[in-house]
């Protein structure tokens, strides 16, 4: 009964029905108490589930009691060693660092990564993760030489597990590059943003969507290093890649003009800007009269 009702949870869940997940998810653990036992480590899998469908739903206050006593039931059942418990670890972190509480997000992702190297190793693919969940609170925190050689191990890590071109190669390239540039380290920025938009090229072939991100993000890079007519072409590149996408007049499509828009102001290039930002106002009209 339990295993039904927390694959259900699971399948309501990915599909986005979250008050029909909630409602699974309370039944699931109901189930798992009155059967296991209120400390077996099933409980604390339908506690988990609870909590993430709470944190989806916004309710972070809600989803912090059942992550601890998942965490305490983890640690009593399966040791503090455990890698379940480095799971709880990481949800409890991941929503302290969206609180942007980040003191208390580095200290759990910290943990959670000591327990998955002590379980698995330290190269095992699973630690990419940890990796980069860890560099992503020590970058908030402003510790910027903590954070690069676990972007970095994180990157090498995925290559030797996924290959060279894999998009998950490509995401922490992105992640270490848009650290650089938050430095105003365009040099070092511009070779890593280059290679992701190669790596997802070559994923997603040369107009999918999820290019332009990458080609928006190079820009940045090269328009801090003063290369502007490049830079120029790849966020023009963009938006027609947008607006095929998802339509021109569609809320995508002026969030690219307005990328545009703000390299040009930036620039000098005021007419330009100018046409952009008349074109931004007509597309909301249209939109606003359908």
């Amino acid at each position: 009964m339990w295993e039904e009702l927390n694959r259900k949870t699971l399948e309501l869940f990915k599909g986005g029905r979250l008050p029909e997940a909630m409602e699974a998810a309370k039944a699931a653990l109901d189930e798992a108490e009155k059967t296991f036992g209120p400390d077996d480590a099933r409980v604390a899998r339908s506690l988990n589930n609870l909590a993430e469908i709470n944190r989806a739903s916004g309710k972070l206050s809600d989803a912090e009691p059942l992550w601890k006593r998942a965490l305490e039931i983890r640690e009593k059942a399966l040791g503090k060693d455990h890698p379940e418990v480095a799971m709880s670890l990481n949800s409890m972190a991941g929503a302290y660092f969206e609180q942007q509480d980040y003191v208390k997000a580095e200290a759990l992702f910290r943990r959670a990564l000591n327990i998955m190297e002590k379980a698995l190793g330290r190269e095992h693919p699973s630690l990419a993760t940890c990796l980069n969940n860890l560099a992503a609170a020590n970058r908030a925190l402003e510790r910027y030489p903590a954070a690069k050689p676990l972007y970095e191990r994180a990157i090498a890590i995925q290559e030797k597990s996924l290959g060279m071109d894999h998009p998950e190669v490509g995401m922490l390239l992105n992640n270490l590059a848009g650290m650089f540039e938050g430095l105003c380290r365009y040099a070092d920025a511009e070779p890593l943003y280059r290679r992701a938009l190669a790596i997802a090229e070559k994923a997603f072939g040369p107009y999918h969507p999820h290019l332009a991100a990458s080609l928006n993000n190079l820009a940045a890079a090269l328009a801090g290093l003063g290369s502007f007519d490049e830079a120029e072409t790849l966020l023009l590149r963009a938006q027609e890649i947008t607006e095929k996408s998802y339509g021109e007049i569609s809320a995508p499509a002026a969030t690219a003009l307005g990328n545009l828009a703000e390299f040009y102001e930036g620039v000098g290039k005021a007419e330009e800007a100018e046409k952009a930002r008349k074109k931004i106002e007509q597309l909301r009209k249209t939109r606003l009269s359908r």
